[in-house]
């Protein structure tokens, strides 16, 4: 659920709840059930778990009410609200003991995707109850006993404060979808106006639904149907005809997260070696300090040594230990020095390897959340493939072809996942190609094929654009890719399919094609 929807959905909820009591609170798995007495009974169930979360009404509830949680039944809501446009709101309930002293507690509702979860806290925002550990801040501390503290927001504008924003995408509360249909407004309004619009928009009770049955909580042409709170719920419930698909987005997600934190873990301990290995220098002077003062020393103490440098002579106080052999240690530091002055170039080589395949982990991420029903049981089939070592002859039958696009003296293909795009640079390319990809983010691989034409910077904006389109961050403004010629990239050994690093290359920044022009030439992957 959108940060948006979640707003509205508390809105309305809000006026509905105020001042209405808690009978009971119980658990079942993943779900938080809520009954409440507003002039009738009214219950909730909040879905934590699987994703999409979702808060919605329901007939009856069941499960159970831990120790924590049966201490609020009976209480009454004071206030309810969201943390502005982010996916979390609190409950604010009051009970009075029968020692006449009010309590306090608060419900918090955090429905982040993947991340979703519930607490109940006290009135000095401890939390007593958390619903499970999944959390998308790793230093966020959620435990019993611990201080609530809300996710860290990951956009700085709001509809509220959007001075520098260009589009939709970078407000809190919007998600690609709903961003694209903001945006859209911007065809008529102007920015100022298309926000007031939509928070407008957001005090109705109105839903809608376009032709893919995304729910988006503002006006919209061509919705396919206007729905209440009522009949939200249905549209955030696991299909079972895609239940399939959606477990294989999750195996592909959680094998390659688990993969990338471990290139990261890995890339953050050659980080530590690298800084280690850069103050060779200062072993080396020390190294060079004991030996051109070594005639000096004859027992052990405190001595002036002399030390030479570009700048001059200055002198520094040495400590001599008892039994010190300075020989000996200035043998070992020239020898450790020299050691650490090898090893930067290699740890260097190493670090760019690792960092290249916690990107190359998180691009396959990003395909596990984009690629069709279709596509995503071809993905696993390849990847079981690989782990069972089968014959390439029989992975290659499996591939679908790579999308084309054939323009004016070249022709664009692009690849549509890790294997094709394997099968495009590797098998395909020519030497002379031109390769392109998105910097330091995961996106499609691009080739361009010159046919009797030198490259001009139209064509490799062309390229360009079709690579941000087809990137992790396509509905951005603006996007910076990478490109090179084909000769330049290459596969290590021993590292999975569509992992490639390269050299020699530029950067140009572009704004992405949309989707509409994507289209028109062709390049839609549900149109191959």
């Amino acid at each position: 659920m959108d940060g948006l929807t979640f707003y509205k959905l508390i809105n309305i909820l809000k006026e509905k709840l105020i001042n209405s009591k808690l009978n009971t609170l119980t658990i079942n798995n993943d779900s938080v059930f809520l009954s409440f007495y507003a002039g009738g009974i009214f219950n909730l169930e909040y879905r934590a778990a699987p994703a999409p979360p979702v808060l919605k009404k329901v007939t009856n509830i069941i499960g159970e009410s831990p120790g924590a949680i049966s201490a609020i039944h009976g209480a009454h809501v004071s206030d309810m609200d969201t943390f502005s446009y982010e996916r979390a709101c609190f409950i604010e309930l009051k009970k009075r003991k029968a020692s006449g002293k009010l309590l306090t507690y608060k419900l918090i509702l955090e429905p982040a995707g993947n991340y979703a979860n519930f607490f109940l806290l006290s009135s000095e925002d401890t939390i007593l109850y958390s619903l499970s550990p999944r959390t998308i801040d790793a230093d966020r501390n959620i435990g019993a006993g611990g201080k609530y503290s809300l996710p860290k927001a990951n956009k700085k504008y709001t509809l509220l404060k959007y001075d520098g924003a260009v589009s939709f995408n970078e407000l809190s509360g919007f998600y690609p979808v709903t961003a694209k249909y903001a945006d859209m407004l911007l065809e008529k309004y102007s920015f100022a106006e298309s926000c007031s619009i939509i928070q407008n928009n957001l005090l109705d009770d109105k839903f809608y639904i376009d032709e893919k049955g995304k729910v988006i909580p503002f006006y919209i042409e061509n919705a396919v149907k206007v729905i209440t709170y009522e009949e939200l719920g249905d549209y955030f419930c696991v299909k079972e005809n895609k239940s399939a698909s959606k477990d294989i987005s999750r195996k592909i997600k959680k094998l390659y997260t688990l993969k990338r934190d471990k290139y990261l873990d890995l890339a953050e301990k050659l980080e530590q070696e690298l800084n280690i290995a850069k103050k060779y220098q200062d072993i080396l002077d020390e190294a060079e300090l004991i030996k051109n003062n070594l005639y000096k020393v004859n027992v052990p103490g405190k001595y002036i040594f002399e030390k030479y440098s570009e700048d001059g002579i200055c002198e520094v106080e040495y400590n001599v230990e008892h039994g010190e052999d300075l020989q000996k240690k200035s043998d070992k530091l020239f020898k450790k020095a020299s050691r650490l002055k090898k090893s930067i170039p290699l740890i260097e080589e190493r670090l760019q390897d690792t960092m290249q395949l916690a990107l190359f982990s998180e691009e396959q991420i990003f395909y596990a959340e984009t690629l069709s029903e279709e596509e995503l049981s071809e993905f696993e089939k390849i990847l079981d493939d690989e782990s069972k070592n089968k014959n390439k002859k029989q992975k290659k039958e499996q591939l679908k072809p790579f999308l084309e696009y054939i323009g004016e003296g070249f022709r664009l293909y692009a690849g549509k996942n890790s294997a094709s795009n394997h099968e495009l640079v590797f098998r395909f390319a020519q030497s002379d190609d031109i390769w392109f990809h998105g910097r330091n983010i995961p996106s499609a691989h691009i080739i361009i094929r010159l046919e009797g034409v030198e490259l001009t910077d139209e064509i490799i904006e062309f390229a360009a654009k079709v690579t941000a389109y087809y990137s992790k961050y396509g509905s951005e403004n603006l996007i910076d890719v990478d490109y090179t010629y084909k000769k330049y990239v290459t596969k290590p050994k021993n590292t999975p399919a569509g992992f490639v690093i390269y050299k020699r290359f530029k950067t140009v920044t572009v704004k992405p094609f949309s989707k509409q022009e994507i289209s028109d030439y062709g390049l839609l992957k549900e149109n191959n």
